[in-house]
C-alpha cells in the first residue's frame, strides 16, 4: 500500500469522523526515508523539504535541544503547495520542563506541491526500498540528505562538523558531546566507510524508539462490545492492551480521576481502540481531554496568514509507554494548526498544548 495515498485521507475529512493511529515495529527502515512519506514515531525526522531545513529548537525552559517525537502525513486535496504536507513534533525530555504549565513542545508544518524538485508525481513503491539505496548516492550519504548537513545524533540541521574526520555532523555541541564516546572508534577512519548508510539507519540511543503509524477510522461505539474471554486474552498476551489500562489505572489512582466526568469520557471513548497513540480530526473535532485540569483555553492565530487554528490531531499517553520514556508524564499533546491551509515555504511554526497531570 502506498503511504501518501493512504495518509492524505487524514485531511479530507469531514463531520465528527476521528482516524486513530497505531504503532508498529516497521521491518524495514528504508522505509522511514523521505521519499516514503512516513507517519512515525520516534528516531530522526524525515524531512520532508531537505534545502531549508529548520534550526534545532531549545527547550524555552533548560535550553537543550528538543528531541523529535513524531511526525504526521496529512496532504491536501490539492496540486499546489501543500499536496504533500507533513507535521512534526518536537519535544523536550526533561520532566522538570513540563511543570507549572510550561509548555516545551514545538510542533512544525512542511508542504510541498505536487510537482517539486524532491519526489516524483507518483509514490514510490516500497518494495523498491531495498539495501540499493546504501550505494554511492550522496543522497544517502551518514550526517548529510544530499542538501544539508545533518545531525548525527537528532537528525536535524547539522551546521557543526567533527574538527577532526570533518565527515560527521552535530547541530551544537551538547550533541557532539553525546556521540563522541560512539564516534571517536570509527573518527579519521576513511571517508567512504563514515558515510557508507543514510542517515535514517543511524540512530542514536538519545532519540525515541522508531515505530510505523497505521492509521485507521476510529471504530463506532455500537461496535466495541468486547467478550468477556476476550479481554482476558487482551489483558494477558497483549502487551499494548496491557499499556492501556496501566495508563488508565495510573490516572484513576495518582489523580483522584475516577470521578470526573472528562476522565469518565475518556476512558470510554479510548476503549474503543486501547492501542492507539494517536487521534485525528482535521478541523472537524476539539481534542478528547484526559482529565479537566489544564486544558487549552486559548490558540494563537497563524503566524503566516493570520487565519485561526484549529485543532488537528493528539497524541495520547500511551506513546510514552510504547516509546520507552518512564521520565516524561503528561496526559496528552493537541496540535493545532492553520485553518485556511495557507501555503508555506520551508517549515512553519504551530501550536502544540501539552496538558500536564495537575493533582
Amino acid at each position: 500500500l502506498q503511504h501518501y495515498f493512504i495518509q492524505s485521507n487524514l485531511s479530507r475529512m469531514s463531520g465528527e469522523r476521528v482516524e486513530v493511529g497505531f504503532a508498529e515495529a516497521l521491518e524495514n527502515p528504508l522505509l522511514f526515508s523521505p521519499k516514503h512519506f512516513p507517519s512515525k514515531v520516534g528516531g530522526h525526522p524525515a524531512w520532508l523539504n531537505p534545502s531549508c531545513l529548520p534550526d534545532v529548537s531549545l527547550c524555552p525552559s533548560c535550553h537543550q535541544p528538543l528531541t523529535f517525537l513524531a511526525q504526521v502525513y496529512a496532504g491536501l486535496d490539492r496540486p499546489s503547495n501543500g499536496f504533500h504536507r507533513m507535521l512534526y513534533v518536537f519535544c523536550c525530555r526533561r520532566a522538570e520542563c513540563y511543570k507549572e504549565g510550561k509548555q516545551p513542545v514545538k510542533v512544525l508544518r512542511c508542504q510541498l506541491a505536487a510537482e517539486n524538485p524532491f519526489y516524483g508525481v507518483e509514490p514510490v513503491p516500497e518494495g523498491d526500498a531495498s539495501v540499493n539505496e546504501l550505494g554511492e548516492n550522496k543522497s544517502f550519504a551518514l550526517s548529510h540528505n544530499g542538501y544539508t548537513n545533518l545531525c548525527r545524533v537528532c537528525g536535524g540541521k547539522g551546521p557543526l562538523a567533527c574538527g577532526k574526520c570533518r565527515q560527521v555532523h552535530y547541530c551544537c555541541k551538547e550533541h557532539q558531546k553525546l556521540e563522541w564516546s560512539e564516534h571517536k572508534r570509527h573518527c579519521n577512519e576513511d571517508s567512504k566507510s563514515l558515510s557508507s548508510q543514510p542517515e535514517y539507519l543511524c540512530k542514536s540511543s538519545k532519540l525515541f524508539k522508531e515505530f510505523d503509524i497505521i492509521i485507521e477510522s476510529e471504530k463506532e461505539k455500537e461496535n466495541v462490545k468486547i467478550a468477556d474471554e476476550e479481554l482476558e486474552r487482551m489483558q494477558n498476551s497483549s502487551e499494548s492492551y496491557d499499556i492501556s489500562l496501566k495508563d488508565a489505572e495510573s490516572l484513576s489512582k495518582e489523580y483522584g480521576t475516577d470521578h470526573d466526568p472528562t476522565f469518565t469520557k475518556f476512558k470510554e471513548r479510548i476503549a474503543r481502540d486501547p492501542e492507539q497513540i494517536l487521534r485525528y480530526a482535521r478541523h472537524d473535532a476539539q481534542p478528547l481531554w484526559p482529565v479537566a485540569n489544564s486544558q487549552c483555553s486559548s490558540v494563537p492565530a497563524c503566524g503566516c496568514c493570520g487565519a485561526s487554528r484549529s485543532f488537528e490531531f493528539q497524541l495520547l499517553p500511551t506513546l510514552l509507554y510504547v516509546v520507552g520514556d518512564s521520565d516524561l508524564d503528561w496526559s496528552t499533546i493537541a496540535v493545532y494548526t492553520c485553518s485556511s491551509d495557507c501555503e508555506v515555504e520551508g517549515y512553519v511554526e504551530e501550536f502544540a498544548w501539552t496538558q500536564a497531570y495537575v493533582k
